[in-house]
C-alpha cells in the first residue's frame, strides 16, 4: 500500500472510531482535504473542513454550511454542544506549538468531542503543544511517494498526449523526489511550455533550481558549479561513478537489494588539495543542485530557537532533494568541546538525521583539522565512505600544471618543460600550484606581454609548497589518513 493509500485507510479508522482528536502532519493541505473527502464518501459520513477563505464546507457535497467569521473553535463548540457524531477538520490552524489561548480551548473542545463522540482533525505541519498532543492520534501524510510521483506523470502525460517520455518517468519521478502533489503539476506544466516542450532534459533543469519553489534558509545557500575541472582524485571520482547508479535508483528496486542510497562523504586532509572543489565537482558530475549548509549560522541566543533552525534547515535540504549538501570544515562547524550545551544539541541532532535520513540528500563535508571531529560522526551507518586527501603525487601535480597553463596562460610550455615544473612543484598542494601559475597570468594581465617559461619557472621556485611550511600538521593528518580512510587518489610517487 502506498504511503497515500495507507494514510486514507488510518483517517477512515480514525473518523469511524470518533477519535476526539487527530493531527494530520503535512504541508498540503490541498492534498489533505482531498484525502478526507475520499474517507467521508467511504463512510457516508459528513466532514466539514474549515478555511479562512470557505470558512466550512461539507466535503461530500462541495457546498459551504457555516461562516464561522474566523473564529471556527466557537462554531464547532457550538455544534458539539447541539449534536453528536460530528466530523470537522481545520485545514487553516495556527498557535498550536505553545500554551496560548487558542491551544487551550482547543483542548477543552477535544474534551467536549470526546463526550459526544465526535471528531476533530488538525492540518498543520508545525509542532504541536504536548499537553494538546497526548489527547489524540498523530498522523504523517508525506509527500508524494515514487509511484505516486510516477502516477502523477503518467496521468499528466496521457492526458496532454504526450509523446516519447514514457520511458523517462521513472527517472523524472526520482529527480522530482521532495515537491509537493501541486508542485509536481506545476513543473510539469512549466515543462511543458519551454522550447522542446516536456523532456526529461527541461525536468532535470528545473530540479536543479528547486529551491526556486521552496523559502530560503539563512543556514543553507545555493553554491553555482558547471563545467568543474580538476586533475587527481581518481579513486574519488571512480568511486563517484560506481554509486551514482546506486543514488539515482528507483526506491523500490533498492528494497528489494536490501539498499539504500549513499548518504555522503567525508574529505579529510590536507589543505588546498581539492577537498572543497570536489563537492562542485560532484554537483556537476551527477547534474545536482549544490547547496553550502553553514551551520554556525543556526546558533540564536533564545533558548531553544537554535535547535529549531536545525530542524528548519534539514526539513529545506530533504525538501530540495536530490542534492548535494556541503558543509565546509566541518570540525569548526561540529566542534563539541568544552561546555557548550548548545552545540552538543546540534550536533546530535545532526547526527540523528545523518542516521536515519534515507532520502537524496548527498552530504560531502571537508576537514582540515581531523583532531577537532566528533568520534560520533564516523559510526558505521552515517557516511558511505571517509576519504583522505593527500598531496599530489607528480603524475596529479603534472595534470594539475597543465590544467592551470592552460586556463590562465596565453602561452604553453613544452612536454619537457612540464615535466620539470612537476618535479619542482614536489611538496606542493593543488592550491600552491594554482598560486604560482596565476602570479605568471597576472604580470601577463598587469604588464600586457606574454610571460615565458623561465618566468614561469621562477614562480614555481619561489613559491614554498604546504610540505614545507606545515610539515607536523601534514605528518599527524597521515597518520590519521593511512589509519581510517581510503586515499582519494593513487598515492604520492
Amino acid at each position: 500500500m502506498s504511503a497515500y493509500g495507507e494514510i486514507i485507510r488510518e483517517l477512515t479508522a480514525c473518523v469511524a472510531s470518533r477519535t476526539p482528536l487527530v493531527i494530520l502532519d503535512t504541508e498540503e493541505r490541498d492534498r489533505a482535504q482531498t484525502a478526507l473527502c475520499e474517507v467521508a464518501r467511504a463512510l457516508n459520513t459528513e466532514i466539514d473542513f474549515y478555511t479562512e477563505c470557505d470558512q466550512f464546507t461539507e466535503l461530500r457535497r462541495g457546498e459551504r454550511t457555516a461562516d464561522a467569521g474566523g473564529e471556527p473553535l466557537g462554531y464547532i463548540e457550538e455544534v458539539l454542544k447541539k449534536k453528536t457524531g460530528s466530523v470537522f477538520a481545520l485545514g487553516d490552524v495556527r498557535y498550536l506549538d505553545a500554551d496560548t489561548s487558542f491551544s487551550r480551548k482547543l483542548k477543552n473542545i477535544v474534551r467536549l468531542a470526546s463526550e459526544r463522540k465526535s471528531t476533530v482533525i488538525a492540518v498543520t505541519h508545525e509542532a504541536v503543544w504536548q499537553s494538546l498532543g497526548r489527547l489524540g492520534m498523530y498522523l504523517k501524510l508525506d509527500l508524494p511517494s515514487q509511484p505516486e510521483r510516477e502516477n502523477i506523470i503518467k496521468e499528466f502525460v496521457r492526458k496532454n498526449r504526450i509523446k516519447n517520455f514514457e520511458a523517462d518517468i521513472p527517472l523524472a519521478s526520482t529527480v522530482l523526489s521532495g515537491y509537493t502533489a501541486l508542485q509536481l503539476n506545476t513543473i510539469l506544466r512549466y515543462a511543458s511550455c519551454l522550447e522542446g516542450g516536456l523532456t526529461f532534459a527541461n525536468l532535470n533543469y528545473i530540479a536543479m533550481r528547486k529551491d526556486r519553489l521552496f523559502g530560503k534558509v539563512v543556514s543553507i545557500t545555493r553554491t553555482e558549479t558547471g563545467n568543474v575541472r580538476s586533475a587527481g582524485l581518481e579513486g574519488l571520482k571512480e568511486w563517484l561513478d560506481r554509486k551514482k547508479k546506486i543514488f539515482f535508483a528507483p526506491r523500490e528496486e533498492l528494497e528489494k537489494k536490501r539498499l539504500s542510497p549513499p548518504k555522503g562523504i567525508l574529505l579529510a586532509g590536507v589543505p588546498g588539495c581539492g577537498k572543497s572543489l570536489s563537492a562542485k565537482l560532484i554537483a556537476d558530475k551527477w547534474q545536482l543542485p549544490l547547496y553550502r549548509f553553514d551551520i554556525g549560522a543556526l546558533f540564536d541566543k533564545y533558548v531553544g530557537e537554535s535547535e529549531k533552525n536545525m530542524r528548519i534547515a534539514l526539513e529545506y535540504a530533504e525538501s530540495v532533494s536530490p542534492c548535494v549538501l556541503w558543509i565546509d570544515e566541518i570540525e569548526k562547524e561540529l566542534y563539541s568541546g568544552g561546555d557548550n550545551d548548545t552545540a552538543k544539541r546540534l550536533l546530535g541532532s545532526f547526527l540523528y538525521w545523518l542516521q536515519e535520513y534515507s532520502g537524496r540528500v548527498f552530504l560531502v563535508a571537508t576537514a582540515n583539522d581531523v583532531s577537532l571531529m566528533p568520534p560520533e560522526l564516523f559510526r558505521k551507518g552515517r557516511l558511505s565512505e571517509i576519504f583522505y586527501v593527500d598531496l599530489p603525487s607528480e603524475e596529479e601535480r603534472l595534470s594539475a600544471i597543465k590544467l592551470y597553463c592552460g586556463m590562465c596562460l596565453s602561452f604553453a610550455p613544452d612536454e619537457k618543460q612540464f615535466n620539470e615544473l612537476a618535479r619542482i612543484s614536489d611538496g606542493f598542494s593543488y592550491a600552491d600550484i594554482e598560486s604560482a601559475v596565476k602570479t605568471s597570468a597576472e604580470r601577463e594581465y598587469t604588464d600586457g606581454i606574454t610571460e615565458s617559461y623561465s618566468s614561469l619557472k621562477k614562480s614555481f621556485e619561489a613559491t614554498v609548497g604546504i610540505a614545507f611550511s606545515q610539515p607536523e600538521q601534514i605528518e599527524r593528518s597521515r597518520r590519521w589518513g593511512s589509519e581510517r580512510a581510503v586515499p582519494a587518489s593513487g598515492g604520492r610517487s
